[in-house]
């Protein structure tokens, strides 16, 4: 207990240098811009006592529709709580640059969750809005979300990032970037209090039928308890609607409830996904208020299964000749979609990514037949090259 005692001393020590020494460049830093004195008082308040309470939220990467056929889409043009995120350089002093962006709150958003979606900022950054650091983060290649309702105010809000090199930059040294435009494919979004958090879907083979296990984590942000209504629908690789239904169940105020459906998809041994055989299912989720569908979140997704035995990868039980190239989908979704088509025929079915990618890069590579070996954000390099 005495040796745990030391060290968790050390630990507190070793903090409380990291945020002084944090502290005492952002000062030197910002003090000498006339429009951020008015931060310094609050994020001193912050770093010096260290209880930043980062809103990172960790699910999966969606952003929700007003229509459906909207969300088949991924277009965005209409749906009515869906602002671009594309800030502008303020001032640059030093190694660190300011970025941000004005945006106004509707009251009409006020029974609304504020989501922030970041992506493609090239350098680790902290994250402030409305005079308040909201979070600091690393990592600059990982797409983020972050709640921002907490920091928000009806009217303007101004929301900065401060770009600087990374703490653990030796981390991502052997990550390449080919980026095209800084903070592509960022935004924020809102949803209803009472909306779809999260989900995980699969379709997995049982004999010879397939069956669909659709978990939806339903949040209420309401004080007090309500009935959500979650709908969804499916539909076959040759467009059949195969099942559709909605459900409801009660969730307490301030909580995150589960959803839990399974259900047959009939025998469809033939749709079983694959490089060769790229057959994929379309997803559609929704909420349902006031007697009236609300924020389509649609996706696809194959059927069957991946697995390895004997030193080999097997794709539904038959081995799988790998051949892997090195690919980051740093551009645009028709861009990447070439580059990827090119790789295939060539021969190559699987893509090594350094680092998480956008979602819209694992859609592309299931609709072309590709398979991807993930790699979280961390890819040190040893005298110059990838170990």
């Amino acid at each position: 207990l005495g040796g745990i005692a030391d060290i968790s001393a050390m630990l507190f020590l070793s903090l409380t240098f990291e945020f002084s020494f944090f502290f005492t460049i952002f000062v030197k830093t910002f003090s000498k811009l006339k429009f951020m004195k008015r931060y310094i008082a609050t994020i001193l308040a912050l770093v010096t006592s260290a209880t930043l309470s980062a809103q990172q939220v960790y699910r999966t990467e969606f952003s929700v529709f007003d229509l459906r056929e909207a969300a088949l889409r991924n277009d965005h043009s209409k749906t009515e709580r869906h602002i671009r995120f594309a800030p502008k350089t303020i001032e640059a002093v030093g190694k660190v640059e300011v970025v941000g962006q004005t945006v106004n709150m509707p009251t009409a958003w006020s029974d609304y969750n504020v989501y922030l979606h970041i992506q493609n900022t090239i350098k680790a950054y902290d994250l402030v809005v409305n005079e308040q650091l909201v979070a600091s983060v690393e990592d600059s290649y990982t797409p983020a979300d972050f709640l921002l309702s907490p920091y928000l105010r009806q009217g303007d809000n101004e929301i900065l990032l401060l770009l600087r090199r990374s703490q653990s930059i030796e981390l991502h040294n052997g990550s390449k970037s080919n980026l095209v435009e800084q903070f592509r494919g960022s935004y924020l979004f809102a949803q209803h209090r009472k909306h779809i958090f999260d989900y995980d879907a699969r379709i997995v083979e049982s004999g010879k039928t397939l069956n669909l296990e659709l978990d939806i984590a339903v949040r209420n942000d309401f004080n007090f308890e309500e009935v959500v209504q979650v709908g969804y629908d499916i539909y076959s690789p040759e467009n059949k609607l195969i099942d559709y239904a909605v459900r409801e169940f009660p969730v307490a105020g301030r909580t995150i409830d589960t959803l839990r459906i399974r259900t047959s998809l009939g025998e469809e041994s033939r749709f079983l996904w694959s490089d060769k055989n790229p057959k994929l299912y379309r997803l559609t989720l929704y909420t349902k208020r006031d007697g009236k569908p609300r924020e389509y979140i649609s996706f696809r997704l194959g059927a069957g299964t991946s697995t390895f035995a004997d030193g080999k990868l097997l794709r539904n039980g038959k081995a799988i000749t790998v051949k892997s190239a090195r690919y980051n989908a740093r551009t645009t979704y028709n861009e990447a979609l070439a580059e990827i088509k090119a790789l295939k025929a060539t021969g190559v079915n699987t893509l090594l990514p350094d680092n998480p990618q956008p979602e819209w890069f694992y859609d592309i590579c299931d609709s072309l037949g590709v398979y991807v070996i993930e790699r979280a954000s961390i890819n040190p390099t040893e005298n110059g090259s990838n170990r």
